[in-house]
């Protein structure tokens, strides 16, 4: 047993060794000249590329091998106080056309301790004469003076990659820009930002230093980095298109002399824009969410086992991928003796930005006693895979409710519980001697007592109903506490403006999203589209709609856009919210 275990070791770390390179090919240029010859770079990295023997090239049709130089590289790294290394091997091929046309540089072979890597074909156009005047080598990728504009679009690049180009709406694509560079670049900097009609834009990757990462793209060797990745959700249906993304790109040149130490040159580097298409969902069931994608449900309560009074949470999450942060949560269906209070919702996305999960925590108070079921919770989507409308289901509880230390009284029910002690009459008692208290009645303090008892009976009525009234009807117990969660986001934005913290739109969006949705009715958590989709249809003045969907607006650009944010306008949006909350205080919805 011992040896089948050392041979199985060995095994694995054969294997494990054979998988510690890589192989790659690329070319100086994609174009010569009869006159010219053709750099064919072999590369092999890893941490065993020193072992690795030197290749062998295939039979070139119409080029002539004149021989190969090397070179190696290392570089190191420290991963969790270890030193990794990286060491790269090269081998330069040199290859001299021998007429002119289109041909393919075939795949070159290595085989490392068994294990065959193989690169990928090369397509090479031969023009007649040379192709340097018009190309750029090696020795002036730098200079990025040279005034053929073709030169500068093959070497300098945006290339737009979108995850689908067909969709539904409201399916959530990523959409990733990389620039791709054969020159020395010394800054960028954003041009103008284009604007995403038709979509909701999410920013999920902002590079906040120049950091280049090598890649080979139709068989040329590139410096690559990415320069921005965002999540659209479109609204719209039709023929959409994602607009170019603009980078402005200061490139070094080459110095002449040893006294001269170079200039730089500035280029606009535009990207193409794409075109996607985006279909309209089918007939939407009643129960619709909102949702599209491809969800789970799962739910689940902290005590089963409670007493009258006490109170448990119900908690439902909603994990997956798609629009996560759109849909509308699930309803609730009517459960007898269960008081449920606000939910808070949470969500978390993964790195990608469209899958992760939606959290419904809910508390939840036991009213009468016995045996409670809590029904399944259904939640309905668009499953963008089978193109068809889904309902999942959670699964049912049953609560145990045991008598509690008190008793709760509902809002449905009164009870008067009537006991009688004793006999039907009483024993009459005999007092001979009768105190005089009518100096009693004749005092200030007793008819003061008095009077304020009597007060106390309407008061005590009115405060019953209320409570009554707030236990029982969850849309009114929202709206009576809406004002007094609005003041509490107010004061927090407040601060977090006179300190030119970014923290003021969060807390501003938060707080005027919760205030609309309790006093209209509608789930926490629903889209700011439809809440201000919802107020239009209130006896709401223009120029408050209007204030509105302004703020709403200017808090998702400070949030999610690239230069949204300028602490100088901070206090002026604060007054356009002051200005805003004021008029809405003023309404009765």
């Amino acid at each position: 047993m011992k040896k089948i275990l050392i041979f199985l070791a060995i095994i694995f770390s054969y294997n494990l060794m054979a998988a510690e390179i890589e192989v790659e090919s690329y070319v100086e240029q994609t174009t010569i000249g009869l006159m010219d010859r053709l750099k064919l770079t072999i590369e092999i990295s890893g941490s065993n590329a020193t072992k690795v023997n030197a290749p062998e090239l295939p039979a070139i049709k119409n080029f002539r091998n004149l021989g190969y130089s090397t070179g190696s590289s290392s570089s190191y790294k420290f991963v969790n106080g270890k030193a990794e290394s990286n060491i790269t091997k090269k081998f330069t091929f040199s290859l001299q056309p021998q007429k002119s046309g289109k041909f393919i540089i075939p795949p070159v072979q290595i085989n490392y301790k068994g294990k065959l890597f193989t690169t990928r074909p090369i397509t090479v156009t031969v023009t007649t004469g040379s192709a340097n005047k018009a190309a750029t080598s090696s020795t002036n990728l730098n200079r990025a003076n040279n005034n053929n504009s073709t030169n500068v679009e093959d070497n300098l690049f945006i290339k737009t990659i979108v995850s689908d180009k067909n969709i539904f709406k409201g399916e959530p694509i990523i959409v990733e820009y990389v620039l791709y560079s054969r020159y020395d670049i010394s800054n960028l900097s954003y041009g103008e930002d284009a604007s995403f009609k038709g979509f909701w834009k999410e920013e999920l990757y902002t590079p906040t230093q120049i950091s280049f990462n090598t890649r080979t793209y139709n068989g040329m060797r590139y410096n690559t980095m990415k320069m921005r990745t965002i999540a659209l959700y479109p609204n719209v249906t039709g023929k959409l298109k994602i607009p170019a993304l603009e980078i402005l790109a200061d490139i070094r040149t080459q110095s002449n002399s040893f006294f001269d130490f170079g200039n730089t040159k500035r280029f606009n580097v535009i990207s193409k824009p794409i075109s996607i298409i985006v279909k309209q969902l089918p007939t939407t069931p009643a129960n619709y969410s909102g949702g599209v994608g491809n969800f789970t449900i799962n739910a689940k309560i902290s005590d089963d086992q409670i007493k009258v009074g006490d109170s448990f949470t119900y908690t439902l999450a909603i994990s997956g991928s798609g629009n996560i942060k759109q849909f509308d949560i699930p309803k609730l269906p009517a459960i007898n003796h269960l008081r449920f209070l606000d939910p808070e919702i949470s969500t978390n996305l993964n790195k990608n930005g469209i899958s992760g999960s939606k959290t419904i925590k809910y508390l939840v108070i036991a009213q009468e006693q016995g045996n409670i079921e809590i029904p399944p919770i259904s939640f309905n989507f668009f499953d963008s895979n089978t193109e068809k409308f889904r309902t999942i289901k959670t699964k049912p509880f049953t609560l145990n409710v045991a008598k509690g230390d008190l008793t709760y009284i509902s809002s449905s029910s009164a009870q008067t519980t009537v006991k009688m002690e004793g006999a039907d009459i009483g024993f009459l008692v005999n007092i001979e001697k009768l105190e005089n208290n009518l100096i009693t009645f004749k005092s200030w303090g007793y008819w003061l007592t008095v009077l304020l008892m009597l007060l106390t009976i309407p008061i005590s009525f009115i405060y019953k109903k209320e409570q009554n009234k707030l236990s029982s009807n969850q849309n009114y117990y929202r709206s009576k506490t809406a004002n007094k969660i609005l003041r509490k986001y107010m004061k927090e934005a407040t601060n977090h403006a006179k300190t030119n913290n970014q923290q003021f739109y969060g807390a501003a969006q938060l707080g005027l999203a919760n205030f609309l949705a309790d006093k209209m009715h509608i789930p926490r958590g629903s889209t700011t589209e439809k809440m201000v989709s919802k107020l239009s249809e209130k006896q709401v003045p223009a120029k408050l709609y209007q204030q509105i969907e302004q703020i709403f607006e200017t808090c998702n650009q400070a949030r999610f856009m690239p230069g949204g944010f300028s602490s100088d306008k901070i206090i002026q949006h604060l007054e356009l919210l002051q200005n805003a909350v004021a008029e809405l205080s003023k309404l009765k919805f």
